[in-house]
């Protein structure tokens, strides 16, 4: 039998085949986050039943704020990774070291920032340190489980989730037997899977990371911030805006006691932001490679069957809240929460997440192409009207119903997603991926 020509293309597999092969590397991606956010909702679960409404909102504020903080590193590093490296080591020595320092940098910027956030909602000193830390930690880790995507060792991005899992569990369990009524054993658990899951990405990316640090190559970052991040991070701070307004807006004029209802409600939610976050995450390189190559139909299918999962993933966290504020309320709220509060805060969650939804594999497309200009006018166009009827509501009929203002944002940002994707498809500079898609 004559050897195959290793010139010849590889037959394409059957779309049923690279259905199955995609799903399954959804689920394996999905293990390690979904296992850290599992984690994090029992530790919001704990600290619901054992924190005074005041406190548990300053906690829930903090972890809002450190949310925040990660979507920053997303957008100064994490989405214009991929492009910026290229797979050649010698190449990407000085760009990796710029990217790095600067991560570095920023971290301990942003350690005294959440310290300074914990005197401001008058936390207790040493807790508030302990969740600074823990900040800072899971910022360099998140740059990492990034570096490790666009750098194709996927597996060590999974095996850090999966430790980070481990440890706050160990953690969260500790805490529970021992019944302490403090938020601080649960930021120490918080830090210490943080810490230790720096450990799987490897002691040489450790030493360029900690070892490396040049004040020269953060400077170098400007150039990365004209091109890329600069657009990025309008981006990111209007869409934060549009998301949780409610939150900053609430916490100023209420109180963080009055937040703590609305964070409470917003805990079912938290599932299908996790998986959300996670395929973002494995999808923003997968695409960014397949238009570096000038793949666009194969792109779009990427975004078609992302979107396809994100439905699914939203469909069943909806069964779920439904079935356990029907069945179970108490097995996550207090009985000193209002039950139908809680409940019109969920329908009005599990609504935004919807909206949410149908418009993230358009933005993670153009994410992965460098669009950031357009997703950041698209952003602050619904962040204006966020922000606009966060106000309103609030005014009007309470913190409850500022929650549909975040969802009048949504919308307006999900309309805008999809008229730019439309207009970047049918756009000169798509030549090649158009021509592709002709029959």
């Amino acid at each position: 039998m004559p050897a195959p020509d290793p010139a010849s293309p590889r037959p394409e597999r059957p779309p049923l085949a690279r259905m199955v092969g995609k799903t399954v590397r959804y689920g394996l991606a999905s293990i390690g986050p979904v296992g850290s956010a599992g984690a994090q909702f029992v530790v919001s679960v704990q600290l619901l039943h054992v924190l005074d409404p005041g406190a548990f909102g300053a906690f829930s504020f903090l972890l809002v704020a450190s949310q925040l903080s990660l979507g920053l590193w997303s957008a100064l590093f994490c989405a214009p990774m991929p492009i910026l490296l290229s797979g050649d080591e010698a190449r990407d020595s000085p760009m990796r070291r710029c990217l790095m320092s600067t991560n570095l940098a920023l971290a301990l910027f942003a350690l005294a920032v959440f310290a300074g956030l914990g005197v401001v909602l008058h936390a207790d000193p040493a807790a508030s340190l302990l969740f600074a830390a823990y900040a800072m930690a899971m910022l360099l880790r998140w740059f990492a489980r990034a570096y490790a995507y666009a750098t194709g060792r996927p597996w060590r991005t999974m095996t850090s989730d999966i430790i980070y899992t481990v440890v706050l569990l160990a953690g969260v369990g500790l805490v529970a037997v021992t019944r302490v009524t403090s938020a601080a054993p649960a930021y120490a658990s918080l830090l210490a899977g943080a810490a230790l899951s720096l450990a799987p990405f490897g002691l040489r990316y450790l030493k360029q990371q900690f070892g490396e640090f040049s004040l020269r190559a953060v400077a170098d970052y400007a150039r990365v911030w004209r091109e890329h991040s600069g657009w990025s991070l309008t981006g990111v701070l209007t869409t934060e805006a549009t998301a949780n307004a409610h939150a900053y807006i609430v916490t100023l004029i209420s109180g963080a006691t009055a937040f703590a209802p609305l964070a409470a409600s917003a805990l079912l939610m938290r599932p299908i932001s996790v998986v959300t976050n996670a395929l973002t995450e494995f999808e923003r390189p997968q695409m960014a490679r397949q238009l570096s190559r000038e793949d666009g139909r194969e792109a779009l299918a990427t975004m078609r069957f992302f979107r396809i999962m994100l439905i699914v993933a939203w469909t069943a966290t909806v069964l779920a809240a439904l079935a356990l504020m029907h069945y179970g309320p108490t097995l996550l709220f207090p009985k000193l929460y209002d039950r139908s509060y809680l409940m019109i805060g969920t329908l009005l969650w599990l609504a935004i997440a919807g909206v949410r939804t149908v418009r993230t594999a358009e933005s993670v497309l153009l994410q992965a192409a460098g669009q950031f200009k357009p997703l950041a006018h698209a952003s602050m166009i619904s962040c204006g009207a966020s922000l606009v009827g966060v106000l309103a509501l609030l005014i009007l009929g309470g913190p409850l119903y500022s929650l549909g203002g975040v969802l009048l944002g949504e919308a307006v940002f999900a309309l805008w997603i999809w008229r730019e994707t439309a207009r970047w498809r049918n756009g000169a500079g798509r030549a090649v991926a158009l021509a592709e898609l002709q029959p």
